[in-house]
């Protein structure tokens, strides 16, 4: 009998539980693709993975460089002039700044015993199966929570700020202050929308993702307003798709990852990666590009994974690479993953951050 968990396409016609060869393996380390499917096919499907899906992604040969901050006004000031016959052109640009990126190279090893692979006899990729989808999960986590201190606080360096008050916000124009969404009378699509509209009015730019907090979102699939208007449809319940179209929003994301922060040996502290009670609108552009403005953008050292011998496999959107090797001086085989990925704030009028979005924690309910 075959075992089909972990093995997909022509992987699990060349395994079962007792022939077909094992792939091929140095004592220095090679890329290996039985584990790479097995930690993509763990990961594809982790909603909770925000970085790829957060900012593009950017390939870049160096590990560290130079990247440009935009002027929000520059692309959308009307620089074409009236041409006449003979004359050349207006030379047109736009103003941008300089900052730094240093995607930082990040690795973790596991190690499999002797013992543990002669404890798998009727499965002997298992052990490595098992250190693949671990080693894919610290990844994930490690980028997911830089991506959080670069981008998802108050102090991450938005140009637009709006804090939630329990009540009678101050009304003037632009206020930085809004009526928590979990209150008595706000009206959620009132002020996204209303936002949304700033945001286009001074950028040029329709935001298209809102990241939402896990108490953020746990307020507004029970907010009255948005209840009584899907109540009608197949699900009656706000989805995130639901949520996109009443916010006119092309993509509403919940950041609901979680973290323990506890060192070893000490009582685990638990908590998420986002601010569970935080909000963020942003452009991000469709077509990554390091001329094109966007709020961020994640940087990748793709010359990293070129430096290792042998075949490369990467996962994670190609975020992170996978390998495995054996010591033959200890007996052990191991499994490695490495990142090298940034994520930069490259347009902070580009974002807009909510703080104290809902005055109630969604586990404390």
């Amino acid at each position: 009998m075959k075992h089909n968990i972990l093995l997909t396409g022509a992987l699990m016609a060349a395994y079962d539980d007792t022939t077909g060869p094992l792939p091929g393996m140095i004592a220095g380390g090679q890329s290996d693709e039985y584990l790479t499917d097995v930690a993509v096919d763990a990961m594809q499907n982790d909603d909770e993975f925000i970085t790829p899906t957060a900012f593009p992604i950017v390939q870049v040969e160096n590990e560290a460089g130079k990247i440009k901050v935009w002027d929000r006004g520059s692309l959308i000031r009307p620089e074409m002039r009236l041409h006449s016959y003979g004359d050349r052109p207006v030379v047109g640009g736009y103003k941008t700044k300089k900052a730094s990126y240093d995607t930082e190279h990040y690795s973790l090893q596991k190690n499999i015993a002797p013992s543990d692979v002669a404890a798998s006899r009727r499965d002997p990729m298992r052990p490595m199966a098992d250190a693949a989808t671990y080693l894919a999960g610290q990844a994930r986590l490690n980028l997911d929570l830089r991506y959080a201190s670069t981008a998802f606080h108050e102090d991450a360096g938005w140009a637009w700020r709006y804090q939630g008050v329990t009540g009678n916000p101050n009304r003037a124009a632009d206020t930085p202050e809004f009526l928590q969404l979990d209150q008595p009378g706000a009206n959620p699509a009132e002020l996204i929308r209303g936002r949304i509209e700033r945001f286009r009015r001074f950028t040029g730019k329709k935001p298209n993702l809102l990241q939402v907090g896990v108490d953020v979102y746990a307020s507004l699939v029970f907010n009255e307003d948005i209840t009584d208007r899907v109540k009608y449809v197949q699900r009656g319940v706000a989805d995130i798709d639901l949520l996109a179209s009443f916010f006119d929003v092309p993509r509403v994301q919940i950041v609901s990852g979680v973290v323990n922060d506890a060192e070893e040996g000490q009582d685990d502290n638990i908590d998420y990666i986002c601010d569970p009670k935080g909000m963020l609108l942003m452009y991000v552009a469709p077509n990554p590009s390091r001329e094109t403005p966007s709020a961020g953008y994640t940087f990748n050292w793709e010359n990293l994974y070129r430096a290792f011998e042998g075949d490369q496999e990467r996962i994670l959107n190609e975020l992170a690479l996978i390998r495995r090797g054996y010591n033959a001086e200890t007996g052990n085989r191991w499994v490695q993953v490495h990142t090298a990925a940034s994520s930069n704030i490259v347009a902070p009028d580009l974002g807009m951050w909510f703080s104290d979005v809902v005055s109630t924690s969604q586990s404390d309910w």
